[in-house]
């Protein structure tokens, strides 16, 4: 029987959501731990799916006005449309599911705990920063240890090749967490006042950095320096903090020349190989666009979601590749309802973040939307040189942003509407006739 106090403690207030909050925020640090999977689930999908249980279910009602449920019933539409065309309803049972899992579930949660972005922000960053630093003790002290950390991983790790992983699944996804972690601790070390916490940031940066030059990625680069322009265009009132995160970075950067030039030399050495763009990359997206325009409504179904999209076989060197490009696998896959849902995923939240930086926002908030806005270019970005379809690190950080966003918009307009003088009409002079 609950007591008087339980009855008169308010929604929101008492263990269990602080809990599901805590949870969740762990779940955050652990989106990019992809090799762990027990019993063949990500490590982090069992802290989301007991913050769940323990999240008070009127909030989840609340989670509206970020544009992410919007995309995400678009989305899901789209995909359950795609079964007219899909080979079989068994193939496309799996994919549908983890569609509702990401966009039905884990969406409106990560929208219900998005209020407190700077411990959201604080736990990513921690994560990444701990992948990258087992990446560091895999290359130069311990080989083993991913391996030993692994739980039923879906691919091998390929350190061996030179190229590293960490606990990511692929060396690429190690790259493009490196570089989240990169543009993250920038923008944190442009708002930090403690020279204690510019020091730690500092060292994020450089292991985050040394990391990603590890993976081999090219996406490191193509994704990390359009964002901080971006964000440096953006702080025009912390000119001074831009200026400093910039120095430091280039002083990390001559640090990591000189303390792992052969990193930074096979880093160099493969992006001299590869190039920055890849045709056949091109190529297969260029068929892909061939292949949406025979079903550019409906799509081909959900059960090709992974394996088809732009399948090539590249006549120099044999290998098989398809469209690395996610917007066009959601519309060859889930058809045109999906490829509104992915785009109005990144819109949405964009356009409403420009509407707050126009008006006058607290100096708190606009700083932190300036480096969700970075955060959002690096993603768009991303999802436009890879296949990312259910990838929780790269859509939870999205949803956890849109929901800020979101949350921040009413209170700057209410506002701003109090700000306004109010407007006196002038009274009416009516006079009595007889």
């Amino acid at each position: 029987m609950p007591s008087a106090n339980s009855k008169s403690m308010p929604e929101g207030v008492g263990t269990s959501p602080l809990l599901s909050a805590f949870l969740f925020r762990v779940g955050l640090a652990l989106v990019t731990f992809e090799e762990v999977r027990p019993l063949g689930i990500m490590l982090s999908d069992y802290c989301f799916l007991l913050s769940l249980i323990f999240i008070p279910k009127p909030r989840l009602l609340r989670s509206t006005g970020s544009g992410v449920l919007l995309a995400g019933s678009l989305i899901l539409s789209g995909a359950l449309l795609s079964l007219h065309g899909a080979s079989s309803f068994a193939d496309a049972v799996g994919p549908l599911a983890r569609l509702f899992m990401l966009f039905g579930l884990i969406a409106p949660l990560a929208l219900s705990h998005s209020k407190d972005i700077y411990k959201n922000i604080s736990f990513i960053v921690g994560g990444i920063f701990v992948n990258c630093v087992i990446t560091l003790i895999q290359a130069w002290v311990f080989p083993g240890i991913v391996d030993v950390l692994s739980i039923n991983p879906p691919q091998p790790d390929v350190g061996f090749s030179g190229r590293f992983q960490g606990l990511t699944e692929f060396p690429v996804t190690l790259g493009l967490s490196a570089a989240l972690g990169v543009l993250l601790g920038i923008g944190l070390f442009s708002l930090a006042r403690s020279g204690l916490v510019r020091w730690g940031l500092a060292a994020l940066i450089l292991v985050c950095t040394v990391a990603g030059l590890l993976s081999g990625s090219r996406t490191f680069i193509a994704s990390l320096i359009p964002s901080i322009m971006v964000f440096a265009l953006y702080q025009k009132q912390r000119r001074r903090g831009v200026v400093y995160a910039t120095a430091a970075l280039i002083v990390l950067g001559g640090a990591v020349s000189y303390l792992a030039p052969g990193v930074v030399s096979e880093y160099s050495d493969r992006l001299g190989t590869m190039g920055l763009v890849d045709y056949g990359r091109l190529a297969s997206s260029a068929q892909a666009v061939m292949e949406i325009s025979e079903k550019p409504i409906l799509g081909w179904g959900v059960d090709h979601f992974v394996d088809e999209g732009g399948v090539l076989v590249l006549p120099e060197t044999g290998e098989v590749t398809s469209a690395h490009n996610t917007f066009l696998r959601y519309w060859y896959a889930a058809g045109l309802l999906g490829a509104i849902g992915f785009l109005a995923l990144f819109a949405i939240p964009t356009r409403r973040m420009l509407r707050v930086l126009r008006e006058k926002a607290p100096d708190r908030s606009r700083d932190v939307l300036r480096l969700i806005l970075a955060c959002y270019l690096f993603f768009f970005i991303v999802s436009n040189l890879g296949p990312y379809f259910y990838n929780r690190y790269l859509y939870v950080p999205v949803f956890v942003f849109a929901g800020f966003v979101a949350q921040s918009v009413g209170p700057v307009q209410a506002r701003n509407a109090a700000r306004r003088p109010a407007v006196h009409l002038p009274t009416p002079n009516i006079q009595a006739t007889s």
